[in-house]
């Protein structure tokens, strides 16, 4: 039960980057919000997934152990998705790759690096104690 609401902490933690503004033309002016990561489809999906594998009671511990990745990994797979797929409408008529890369704010850059080292951890939690 402590490694449950220990990794639902750490979980939780690893998402407030996404409260900050991650994608724009210009600090102020233009600005998306992190929170664009966990309203996509995606990434609603996979905090679900990731509850489910870490709350509910299942038959095994295997079954918990891969909803947990799928939904950790689920994350960074919305961070990637939105990364390349934003775009600021009325300003930019289409997806640019080249504009995603020059209009990120760092915070996304510190966003990705904290959703992978929450699924290190996990990895480091879950092979200590197999009880999760």
């Amino acid at each position: 039960m402590k490694k449950k609401i220990i990794l639902s902490i750490l979980f939780i933690i690893s998402l407030i980057p996404m409260l900050f503004n991650q994608y724009g033309g210009a600090k102020g002016v233009q600005e998306i919000s992190g929170l664009a990561n966990l309203l996509n489809p995606i990434g609603i999906i996979a905090v679900i997934i990731f509850f489910i594998g870490i709350w509910l009671p299942l038959k095994n511990n295997k079954t918990g152990h891969i909803l947990c990745t799928l939904g950790m990994s689920g994350i960074v797979l919305s961070e990637i998705y939105t990364f390349l797929t934003w775009y600021i409408p009325n300003y930019q008529n289409s997806i640019n790759i080249q504009h995603s890369f020059n209009n990120v704010f760092p915070s996304f850059y510190v966003g990705l690096v904290v959703s992978l080292c929450m699924i290190i951890g996990y990895f480091f939690i879950y092979k200590k104690s197999k009880d999760i």
